[in-house]
């Protein structure tokens, strides 16, 4: 009988961040896949391993998130030339012997979450009389909407220029667990597997998910607070590090942007969606979510966890970030010394603009090592202070406001959005865009926007295929990243890969 790694969420291995409790979750059992879904704790510990298959470093616990992809963005420099591999990754040679292998084990890394959800899916109906209170349609909404994210960045990576993306079978939506070699279908069949997944998770999770119940604060209580869980079963707390029903809208929002590149139409669900995120109330009548701000970058909170609308809890992440992105880590910009004491991030973030941008300061610094006074480190994932924000983003608040700036019809309504936006980031957006033509300008300021906000997150790469970045605007910077659109087409492996979970 075959065996399905699976991993329990460890109560004990809680740790607490200001009003912040991440999930320490680790391996723990190997069971068979008989006896794990006859109980609600075996199907509990499968989404729990899936979770954890998202963190491997060929997925989102690098290459997807600050590794490859960024490379792939030219976000870092290779500070050894003589790394072939990395150099070749740097100038898309996606051909390269080690670039294919380190493509086609993201590839299939994430099919392999695919895998483990599609295992749960598969056996949830038949088992649904051991489920209590809202179990089922919790854990059904969960593995649903983890399968349509893999989904779409498989898309977003190995698929088409989604302006132009054809109508032959590019790759396979894959709905169950098999040996066999799944057919491929086309960009439009797999865009609506995608879409009809998140239909469904959004109509499980809607009236069961505790975020739509509670506040964050109420189910990530302080470790001083004194106050007994709001919830009694644990297992329904923490829900900004699942994926929850606020992210299957923001999902859903940043599938429909995707889609618009070649109907204009889905704009219009892309903000509907949108919307619904940043209208998102508790029961207080308070915002679930809100944008970050100064005083969360005072606090030591870099990645601004209060607009983190689903992201992944890394217990170790300290170590990771100080070993990736510290003195000694190659995660690096090569820049210039010159006027105030840079180049390349004098063009991303203007000098007469960042005094007070949340995203400049105190999160770039020259490193001070030996023979690395030329090497910029970035701090956005480097733990300050005593309470470490132990998790890393997967969708946030600031993307839905990208979003609703860029589907906007007027230049009254796009500046609206923006201008929220700015005053919390603290861009400096007095004037409003430039009038001839301002849809330019909006578009300029955007992409710099999808660097900015979210550099080492992995999606400038995204943001330049949607907008089949070629040059980036002269207003931002010199010559630095140019393209074509070969770049954004990252082959698929040559060889197919089983969809089983073992």
């Amino acid at each position: 009988m075959k065996k399905l790694a699976i991993s329990t969420i460890l109560l004990g291995a809680l740790c607490f961040s200001s009003c912040n409790k991440w999930l320490d979750v680790k391996p723990e059992a190997e069971t068979t896949k008989d006896e794990l879904f006859k109980t609600q704790k075996g199907f509990r510990d499968a989404l729990t391993g899936a979770y954890i298959n998202m963190k491997s470093g060929d997925v989102y616990g690098s290459s997807l998130m600050w590794g490859n992809i960024e490379f792939m963005a030219r976000n870092w420099d290779v500070v050894n030339t003589s790394n072939v591999a990395l150099t070749a990754l740097a100038n898309a040679n996606y051909n390269e012997a080690t670039v294919r292998e380190w493509l086609d084990k993201t590839y299939a890394g994430l099919y392999k979450v695919v895998a483990g959800v599609n295992s749960i899916l598969e056996n949830i109906d038949i088992q649904k009389g051991v489920f209590t209170d809202d179990n089922y349609a919790l854990l059904k909404g969960e593995s649903l909407a983890l399968r349509a994210f893999m989904h779409f960045d498989v898309l977003r990576m190995f698929g088409p220029m989604p302006d132009n993306p054809g109508t032959t079978a590019i790759l396979p939506y894959v709905k169950e667990v098999s040996h066999q070699i799944i057919t491929p279908v086309s960009y439009q069949e797999f865009a609506r597997e995608i879409l009809a997944d998140l239909d469904a998770a959004e109509a499980l999770l809607k009236d069961v998910d505790p975020l739509t119940q509670y506040s964050l604060a109420e189910l990530n209580p302080s470790a001083t607070s004194g106050l007994p869980p709001v919830i009694a079963d644990n297992y329904y707390m923490y829900r900004q590090i699942r994926m929850n029903y606020y992210a299957v809208l923001a999902l859903k929002a940043r599938v429909y942007m995707w889609l618009s590149a070649s109907d204009a139409t889905n704009k219009d669900n892309a903000v509907k969606y949108a919307q619904m995120v940043i209208d998102a109330k508790d029961h207080l009548g308070q915002p679930t979510f809100r944008l970050g701000r100064e005083s969360d970058r005072v606090a030591g909170d870099f990645t601004m966890s209060p607009e983190h609308i689903a992201a992944l809890s890394v217990y170790n992440l300290e170590s990771v970030a100080n070993g990736a992105f510290g003195e000694t880590g190659s995660l690096v910009r090569n820049d210039f010394n010159i006027q105030d004491g840079y180049y390349y991030l004098n063009n991303l973030f203007p000098v007469a603009e960042r005094t007070s941008d949340v995203r400049w300061t105190g999160l770039w610094s020259y490193k001070t090592s030996a023979g690395n006074t030329s090497y910029v480190m970035y701090k956005k994932f480097i733990q300050r202070g005593s309470f470490p924000v132990l998790q890393v983003p997967l969708l946030r608040l600031s993307e839905m406001y990208l979003i609703l700036t860029e589907c906007a019809t007027t230049k009254e309504a796009a500046e609206g959005f923006y201008r929220t936006y700015a005053a919390q980031k603290g861009i400096p957006f007095v004037n409003g865009f430039n009038i001839s033509p301002w849809e330019n300008d909006r578009k300029n300021k955007l992409i710099r926007e999808y660097v900015r906000e979210f550099y080492a997150e992995g999606q400038t790469f995204f943001a330049y295929k949607r907008f089949n970045v070629l040059a980036l605007p002269q207003s931002w910077t010199a010559t630095y990243y140019t393209a074509t659109s070969a770049r954004y087409i990252v082959p698929k492996p040559d060889r197919e890969i089983n969809y089983h979970n073992n």
